[in-house]
C-alpha cells in the first residue's frame, strides 16, 4: 500500500503533525511534540522506518521565513532544511514551505461542505483566493489563479500597519506603546497588525485598553480568558478588546481583498476562527465592507470561514500534488 507514498508535515511551536499520503489521500496522521532538530528529524525517520519504504516526496510547513531551501521555525527556534529531510527520509523530492503557503493551498480544492458562508456565493468559485488566519500570530496567504492553475505568493501580510479606526481608539493605541513599543512604526500611532490581531496580540490589546481606562498596572491575561469574558459579558474591557479585534481584523481583510481582488473568495482559517465563531458576525462583516467609494465592491466579494480539519496538512498535501505535477 505504501510503495508510492508522500509525507507531509505541519510543524507548530508546540506540536508537529505528520501525515502519510497514499494515492493523494491522507491515510494516517501522527502527532509529536516539536522538540529540537534531532528529535524532529528522528520523528521523520521513525515514520519512514515503520512504513518500510522511502517516501517519494516530503513537504514540511512551518511558521517562519524560507530561504535557500531552509526554513527558520520562529516559535520552535530551529532551522530545518530540505537536505536534512532528505537524509532523514530518503525522499527524492523535499520541500520546506511557510505555514501560510500551506494555508493558502488548503483552500485550493475546498468545497461548500467545508465552509461557513459569511457573504456571497454558497459555492466558492474558481479564482484567486485570499487566506487570513489569526492564531499565535497573524498569517496571510495568497493563492493566485492563472492559466487554469493555482500558484502561491509568499509574504508577511500580518505585519502591515494598524491604526485607530476612530477617535475613541487613539488613547488605546497610545497606551499600547507602553506594552509593545518596538512594534510601532516610528513615532506614529501605527503598529504591526499582528500585535493586536492574534492570540499573542489580543492580551496586548487588552492591556492597552486597561491602561487607557486608567488602570496603573495592567496584568497580562490569556487570549482564551479574554474572549471567554467578552462572550459572557462579564468584563467591559474584554468586550471592548473583542470588538476592536473583530472590527480591525475585518477591516484589514477588506483592505487586503481590495489589493488582491480574490474572485475565488476570502477565507478565515485557524483556531481563533474555528473556536470563536461568534466573533465573526455583523460587526466583522460591516468592517470588511467599509471601504468608502469601494464599499459596494467589498460587499460583492465572497467571504468564508474554512471548516477544514487539519488545514495545514491539507494544504501541504495540495502543495505536494501541485509540485509533483510540474
Amino acid at each position: 500500500m505504501h510503495d508510492h507514498w508522500n509525507l507531509v508535515a505541519d510543524i507548530g511551536g508546540t506540536n508537529t503533525r505528520l501525515g502519510v499520503i497514499t494515492n493523494g489521500e491522507l491515510t494516517d496522521l501522527r502527532k509529536y511534540p516539536t522538540g529540537k532538530l534531532p528529535e524532529l528529524l528522528e520523528a521523520f525517520h521513525s515514520l519512514r522506518d515503520e512504513i518500510g519504504t522511502d517516501p517519494r516526496a516530503v513537504v514540511a510547513a512551518g511558521a517562519g521565513p524560507v530561504r535557500n531551501g531552509t526554513i527558520r521555525l520562529t516559535n520552535a527556534q530551529l532551522d530545518l532544511s530540505e537536505d536534512d529531510i532528505a537524509r532523514a527520509t530518503g525522499a527524492r523530492h523535499t520541500f520546506v514551505i511557510n505555514d501560510f503557503t500551506a494555508a493558502a493551498w488548503s483552500v485550493a480544492e475546498i468545497s461548500h461542505d467545508n465552509v461557513e458562508v459569511l457573504q456571497g456565493a454558497k459555492h466558492p468559485p474558481t479564482g484567486t483566493r485570499l487566506v487570513v488566519g489569526p492564531g499565535t500570530g497573524l498569517g496571510v496567504g495568497s493563492l493566485l489563479y492563472s492559466n487554469g492553475r493555482y500558484h502561491t505568493v509568499s509574504g508577511e501580510g500580518g505585519h502591515i500597519g494598524l491604526s485607530p479606526r476612530n477617535q475613541d481608539e487613539v488613547e488605546i493605541f497610545n497606551a499600547a506603546r507602553q506594552v509593545a513599543p518596538d512594534c510601532f512604526f516610528d513615532d506614529t500611532l501605527t503598529l504591526e497588525a499582528e500585535m493586536f490581531l492574534s492570540g499573542t496580540g489580543l492580551p496586548i490589546l487588552y492591556q492597552a485598553i486597561e491602561l487607557a481606562g486608567g488602570r496603573a498596572k495592567a496584568e497580562p491575561r490569556t487570549a482564551r480568558d479574554i474572549l471567554q469574558d467578552a462572550r459572557d459579558g462579564t468584563d467591559a474591557h474584554a468586550v471592548k478588546a473583542a470588538h476592536m479585534f473583530t472590527t480591525h481584523l475585518g477591516a484589514v481583510m477588506g483592505d487586503l481583498a481590495v489589493v488582491m481582488m480574490p474572485a475565488g473568495g476570502v477565507f478565515l482559517v485557524g483556531g481563533v476562527a474555528e473556536k470563536n465563531r461568534w466573533l465573526f458576525k455583523d460587526a466583522f462583516r460591516d468592517a470588511f465592507n467599509a471601504g468608502g467609494r469601494f464599499s459596494e465592491l467589498r460587499r460583492s466579494m465572497n467571504l468564508y470561514v474554512s471548516e477544514q480539519n487539519e488545514f495545514g496538512i491539507v494544504g501541504a498535501n495540495n502543495f505536494c500534488k501541485n509540485a509533483l505535477r510540474r
